[in-house]
């Protein structure tokens, strides 16, 4: 028991830093369909993605999360999305599959809304194979397996006009019954604001304002910035938790996209924990 309990209350208190404090860095560019279900479709093309983020690698049992997300235009303006996400930290692991739908609102060209609606299924479940037999005797813990499966659902809105894009996500429709079940704190909105810079045909910036919630903790902001060079991209993020993001990227003209960020220490952790490495690959598909 004196092992199982330390490595719970690090999972508790790392499963709500690696998924609400610490986000997918890829939500801000690359895959912005991960937090808000109204960008599935936003280029107008198929496209696959898969993400994988290793927190706090200092610390034995530390956060890793993997994510497959797709999505599939119905037409110009309906897209259907699917995001499966396997998050795991200590002996707690987290499985969720998420379905959307996305549809478009054209004014006039470059110029419209976009809305989107996901319903998710969520699982959580204690890895008993790691722990001590003391820890397996422990009753409390035991029940912990027979916490219900939860149904929850995001909704988001994106407003676009050539260069401008302004989004909004509630992340938790079903916010009274998921705080009953989840034992961690979870992001309850996500809103951002970006304008793409063009310097020349192979040089631009679009810099971005990024506002969060997590209920029960201040809410999170962060500035950012996508630079691109021709094929190349180039990310630099600060965080409110004092913490920076830097990072790079390469778009073939194939479709296929790979990139790697990492993200430093938070002030408070600094020198003990280690820091976030997020990988992204994704392809789009057709011209």
């Amino acid at each position: 028991m004196k092992k199982y309990i330390p490595i719970l209350l690090l999972t508790i208190m790392a499963s709500a830093s690696k998924a609400q404090l610490s986000p997918l860095k890829s939500q801000y560019y690359q895959n912005e369909y991960l937090v808000n279900p109204a960008m599935a479709g936003n280029h107008g093309r198929s496209e696959m993605f898969l993400n994988y983020s290793n927190q706090w690698n200092k610390i034995d049992g530390a956060p890793v999360m993997t994510a497959f997300s797709g999505v599939i235009p119905l037409n110009d303006k309906a897209t259907v999305g699917v995001n499966l996400i396997n998050d795991k930290a200590g002996l707690i692991y987290k499985t969720q599959a998420m379905a959307s739908f996305s549809y478009k609102v054209p004014f006039a060209d470059d110029h419209g809304l976009r809305f989107g609606v996901s319903m998710s299924w969520s699982q959580d479940r204690l890895d008993f194979g790691k722990a001590t037999s003391s820890g397996m005797n422990d009753t409390d813990l035991a029940k912990y397996n027979d916490k219900e499966n939860y149904i929850d659902g995001n909704f988001g809105v994106t407003y676009q006009n050539k260069n401008l894009e302004a989004q909004f996500s509630y992340l938790s429709l079903n916010e009274k019954r998921y705080s009953k079940i989840s034992t961690v704190d979870y992001a309850t909105f996500y809103s951002s604001l970006s304008y793409k810079i063009h310097f020349d045909d192979s040089f631009g910036v679009k810099p971005m304002f990024v506002y969060r919630g997590v209920k029960n903790y201040n809410n999170q902001w962060d500035v950012a910035g996508e630079w691109n060079a021709d094929q190349l991209r180039f990310y630099t993020m600060y965080h409110s938790n004092k913490s920076f993001t830097g990072g790079i990227g390469y778009l073939d003209k194939s479709g296929l996209m790979i990139s790697a960020m990492y993200n430093s220490e938070p002030a408070n952790l600094r020198g003990l924990s280690g820091g976030v490495f997020d990988v992204v690959l994704g392809y789009r598909f057709g011209k």
